[in-house]
């Protein structure tokens, strides 16, 4: 897990700028601005959405917080554990992607 988190996070690190589009997210983590992509991977992560906002992210604990505030939050893959959690659609295989359009 921890490998996925910092490679969502390099990814900013080597300036991979989303093009502004309609539905685009504002998720900061660590004072990085996440693409579309970016937080969609950070969400199959948490198992669920991630709201827009500033956080902070401790990469190698998976403890996570919001920006300004050191109280920790939670573990980023504690929505993964609840009992009562419905799979998501991706989790399913029932989630389509731009590629599946194309085809």
């Amino acid at each position: 897990m921890r490998t996925k988190i910092i490679s969502i996070l390099m990814g900013l690190t080597f300036g991979l700028n989303a093009t502004m589009v309609h539905a685009e997210r504002n998720v900061v983590v660590n004072g990085n601005r996440l693409n579309n992509v970016q937080v969609q991977q950070l969400e199959q992560i948490h198992c669920g959405p991630i709201a827009n906002g500033h956080y902070w992210l401790n990469t190698n604990t998976g403890i996570w917080g919001y920006a300004g505030n050191p109280m920790p939050q939670g573990h980023i893959s504690d929505n993964c554990n609840r009992p009562e959690r419905r799979p998501g659609l991706s989790e399913r295989g029932l989630l389509f992607g731009p590629s599946d359009w194309l085809r």
